[in-house]
Order: structure tokens, then sequence, then C-alpha cells
């Protein structure tokens, strides 16, 4: 394990962006995560939270693809449509901007599933914004809590 340890004593720890609220974590924060042998630590200046190996339940490390729709804008549109073709590119330019644009936005998300200190089904949902050691991570969460991938057969029973 020499080869991942850092200066603060723990295996490995690198900062993610948590996207939704979690006890006193607050979401659209940049939140540390370290590992050390007994537990996980979440932490930033304006909260912190610590989860023992025994709590977690499941680890996802993936790609994650956000649908944006956007409105087109008629009026951009419209003057770019008379600037380039007169008053009929206007008119055209116009009717081209109505409706909706869509466009895919893909982010790695690093989520942890728990269980609460009350047995409640929980998750810390990241965004790994730095694409630096989330992966490596994950990995490591998995080992130190004993989670095994499950794999399919695609065989009827």
């Amino acid at each position: 394990m020499g080869f991942f340890k850092s200066k603060k004593g723990s295996i490995i720890s690198d900062y993610f962006k948590l996207l939704e609220n979690v006890g006193n974590l607050k979401a659209n924060n940049m939140y540390e995560v370290a590992l050390y042998d007994d537990y996980i630590e979440v932490k930033a200046p304006i909260g912190e939270a610590k989860l023992k190996y025994d709590q977690i339940t499941d680890v996802f490390y993936g790609d994650e693809e956000e649908i944006i729709k956007k409105d087109k804008s008629v009026i951009g549109r419209a003057i770019v449509g008379k600037m380039i073709f007169g008053d009929k590119g206007g008119l055209v330019g116009a009717i081209s901007g109505v409706g909706q644009k869509t466009k895919i936005k893909k982010h790695k998300a690093f989520i942890i599933s728990f269980k609460s200190s009350t047995g409640a089904d929980c998750f810390l949902n990241f965004e790994d914004t730095r694409l630096y050691k989330g992966a490596k991570i994950a990995e490591k969460i998995k080992e130190l809590a004993n989670i095994k991938e499950e794999i399919f057969n695609n065989e009827f029973l």
C-alpha cells in the first residue's frame, strides 16, 4: 500500500464535486474523499462525514450522460438571416429558430451507496471534475468494503 500513501496518512484521496445534499454535506461544493484503513472521510471546510467500510453497499464510477434541451433563439436567427440574405432571410431565420435543440453532456459519475446509522439506504453522488484518481479510489473502496462485482449470465433459468 506504500504506493498509494499520501502525506495525510490516508491510503489515497482526491477531490470531487458533490451533486446532491446529504446530511450536513451541501451540493455543488468540492469535497476531499480520503480512504483510511477503517473508514472513508468526506471533508470540506463546510461539512464532514465518515463512513465505515461495512456501511458501504456499492460503488459506481463511470460515464453518465445528461440531456440538455434549450430553446433556439428566434431573434438571433432572424438577425443573422437578415444580415446574410436580406428581409426574406430574416423571416426564414426566425422560422428556423422555433423549437428546441438538444445537447448531450457527458461527465464522470462517482457514486457511493451506503446504509446510514438509522439503516436507511443513502448515496453520495459526486462528479469527477478533475478525472485524476476517481477510478482508482472507486476500485480501492470496493476492495476495502469487500464488494464483489456481480457477473450476470444471459442464460434463462
